[in-house]
């Protein structure tokens, strides 16, 4: 026990004071629960600036594209069998829109390292400016991009399967942001399924509620975007309509910076916790793992 650096010495008798006081490591699920809180209350300036840049400002640009390059519905005697074919933009949106896509999943994936990033060097005390995490994200961006692409697919392909594979790889996967920030060596897609099933219950509860709130946030923005969407065309006409959709765009992208700050300060704690079960790590250990 002496021989471990991060040991809490004071009461070395529980397993949960093992790294007392440490603010992303913990034990239990109360512990974990007031780090990410505190992980949101320390960092969400930071994070927030470089998720409102990384994701919001690239998903507004796509969600317009969307929502203009997409057809209008007229349901009004149309068989429900005749809708999906509907939606479909054409062959030159399509492409447009699948590059389009590609490039904000790596921006997302980016800003995602460069917010994990920050929040550790914060948590350990020191401090990382705007610049210095996009470049940290950018540059490790390019590695994490395919394997961002390959969970994704993962995904995709669980919930149109059986629905239950995809749900069990958005738990598996859900580590891959800060596995891929502090051991970019390893593959964060095999790195965040072996961490999650090290404690499978505890870590399934920790990462239902992470999950449940960002898929709840996007269903419930996305409702009201597109009920918004479809409400300025009936109301309005020209140009005064197109800048309402713009605007709501902007508007509901923007809400979602408030969920995604906590679901990668969630995730980052879930992660240092999950370490700590089997290895001495600490917040400046990890900070030192990432920019080393």
């Amino acid at each position: 026990m002496s021989d471990d650096p991060y040991w809490n010495t004071e009461d070395p008798s529980g397993s949960s004071s093992r790294f007392g006081g440490d603010p992303l490591v913990t034990d239990g699920f109360e512990a974990w629960w007031t780090a990410s809180l505190r992980t949101v209350g320390r960092s969400w300036r930071t994070m927030g600036l470089i998720l409102l840049v990384g994701v919001v400002l690239p998903r507004w640009v796509y969600g317009t594209y969307r929502t203009f390059t997409g057809p209008e519905l007229d349901l009004d005697g149309l068989a429900w069998g005749e809708v999906g074919g509907m939606w479909w933009p054409g062959l030159p949106a399509a492409v447009v829109g699948g590059l389009l896509g590609l490039v904000l999943l790596y921006l997302m994936g980016a800003a995602g390292l460069a917010a994990t990033r920050t929040a550790a060097a914060e948590a350990a005390g020191g401090f990382l400016s705007v610049g210095e995490a996009f470049a940290f994200g950018l540059r490790r961006g390019w590695r994490f991009w395919p394997w961002l692409i390959l969970a994704w697919l993962t995904v995709a392909v669980g919930l149109v399967l059986c629905v239950l594979p995809g749900l069990w790889a958005l738990f598996a996967l859900s580590l891959m942001v800060p596995a891929a920030t502090f051991e970019h060596r390893r593959s964060p897609y095999a790195r965040s399924v072996r961490l999650t099933h090290s404690a499978f219950w505890p870590a399934l509860g920790r990462m239902i509620i992470v999950v449940l709130v960002l898929l709840v946030a996007n269903v419930l923005i996305a409702m009201l975007g597109a009920v918004l969407t479809a409400v300025w065309p009936a109301v309005f006409s020209g140009w005064a309509a197109s800048v309402l959709i713009v605007i709501t765009e902007a508007v509901m992208s923007l809400l979602l910076l408030v969920p995604m700050v906590w679901v990668l300060a969630a995730a980052l704690c879930a992660y240092a916790w999950l370490r700590g079960r089997r290895e001495s790590v600490s917040a400046t250990s990890l900070s030192a793992e990432a920019s080393g």
